[in-house]
């Protein structure tokens, strides 16, 4: 039983996800302010083709043209060479992020609970984590009998579900986009066509919501939306409205949890930690022992980097990173225990519902691997780049602004452009190198007086330098 509790504000919603020991599995945010793009789908107009780089962009109304990548897709195949002016449905994979345009795909995909409809593609596949035999080729065999145009893809969550419930998910993705189709002939170029679906809904679909689980919720409203919601989906599951005196997050021991996501830092069982730094190119995971000793170094480093490993693929699911992460873990110095660090960590990610691949140990003892990004991750979401360190993480020392400064004097007085007494707004640690002496020896440089004075509130990497009155 899996137990989904949800702080519900009109400003915002967060969500958390525990599993049957209590234990936080996943954890979901949404705000107002926030307007997602993801999966929806326009009708697209290709501005630019470029064939070296085999890609396009191409025009939905955002402003800002998204990429296409050329080589990937059923769709492009048969559309043979685009050309500037061809109008596409296109469906966007990658959010706007770092700089970069969203990217999109021809392939358009309809999500259900149990299905996801590929009207460009052929065929019915089923999840590769269901693995009974018979219960794959049954599902095969129930998608063929659907798939007149278009292909089916047979989520994890049609495993456990009825037939009835599979065939009015299928009849529903195939009624939706015979209804896009309809909308797409009449829709002016460079607009949206289709929206995913919202919070409540995503949850029900893409938790796959079970008979067993339980959704508490802390509002009224929104717990009579789920409730409704829940009678047209018919699954089962237990819907509670909270009505403690507490805050739901702290009545479940959930608000230290979440704020623990905010930290690089993450203590592990035994003594050892973690070290999650990002940058814009990748997530670098550094394992550390700490204060474990172990019987002998080899022991400390597996049980260490065993315990890393899990941590590491709840912390990917978590925090939602995507995108390229390498793992720096303790050096071990069997090949044995390499390889099975990597099974465990393979078999960690498997809980993921974002498609995450173990790559593999570099030379160095590195581990690499990839996490499908198609979002901000939830640091990006919650912070905002420092103002001061412009998000590096590092300002310059006292020191270093000290001789900015001493520097810049040192030109002006080669170039006798100082025409007044100066007067030098500082930093007060910057101020403590200014001493008598190195005043006195800068204004004989300058052959005007040199004060300077403290400013509290001012960065100490800006300083001012004014004409004194």
């Amino acid at each position: 039983m899996r137990t989904f509790v949800i702080n519900y504000m009109p400003e915002e919603i967060r969500m958390a996800v525990l599993d049957e020991k209590g234990q936080l599995t996943d954890v979901a945010m949404e705000r107002q302010t926030e307007v997602s793009i993801l999966n929806h789908i326009y009708k697209g107009v290709i501005r630019n083709v470029l064939p070296g780089m085999q890609s396009a962009f191409v025009d939905i109304g955002l402003g800002r043209n998204v990429y296409l990548n050329l080589r990937q897709g059923h769709r492009l195949k048969s559309l043979g060479q685009l050309f500037e002016g061809q109008v596409l449905p296109v469906q966007v994979i990658k959010e706007e992020m770092l700089g970069k345009s969203a990217r999109v795909t021809a392939d358009i995909s309809l999500a259900g609970r149990y299905v996801v409809y590929l009207p460009y593609s052929t065929g019915v596949h089923v999840s590769h984590k269901i693995t009974d035999t018979a219960k794959r080729q049954a599902l095969k065999q129930l998608g063929a009998s659907y798939a007149e145009k278009g292909s089916f893809v047979l989520r994890t969550a049609a495993c456990q579900a009825s037939i009835e419930e599979i065939e009015a998910d299928m009849v529903y993705t195939l009624h939706t986009w015979q209804q896009l189709e309809k909308r797409y002939k009449v829709a002016r170029n460079g607009t949206e066509i289709y929206g995913d679906a919202d919070f409540y809904f995503r949850l029900f679909r893409d938790y796959a919501i079970r008979s067993d689980d339980q959704i508490v919720i802390d509002d009224q409203e929104a717990y009579q939306a789920l409730v409704n919601l829940q009678a047209h989906i018919k699954t089962g599951a237990t819907i509670q409205s909270y009505q403690g005196k507490r805050p739901i997050f702290s009545a479940y021991q959930l608000e230290e949890d979440w704020n623990a996501l905010c930290n690089s830092r993450v203590d592990l069982p035994s003594g050892g930690f973690l070290q999650i730094d990002h940058t814009e190119a990748m997530t670098v995971i550094d394992v550390n022992s700490g204060h474990y000793t172990g019987s002998s170094s080899n022991d400390t480093a597996v049980l260490i980097n065993r315990e890393a490993a899990i941590a590491i693929a709840k912390q990917l699911r978590l925090r939602d990173i995507g995108g390229i992460i390498v793992i720096d873990f303790i050096d071990m110095t069997r090949q044995s225990d390499r390889q099975a660090l990597l099974k465990v960590l393979e078999q960690a990610v498997k809980r993921d519902r974002i498609k995450t691949v173990v790559c593999g140990m570099t030379r160095l003892g590195l581990v690499e691997m990839t996490r499908k990004r198609e979002r901000k991750g939830l640091s990006d979401r919650l912070f905002a780049p420092c103002s001061q360190c412009g998000g590096t993480g590092r300002m310059l020392s006292a020191e270093t602004v000290y001789l900015q400064i001493v520097r810049r004097l040192r030109e002006l007085g080669r170039t006798q452009q100082v025409k007044t007494d100066l007067l030098i707004h500082v930093h007060p640690e910057v101020a403590e190198f200014f001493t008598k002496e190195k005043c006195k020896e800068l204004s004989s440089l300058l052959h005007h007086q040199v004060e300077v004075e403290k400013v509290t509130e001012q960065s100490i990497e800006a300083y001012s330098l004014l004409a004194s009155q």
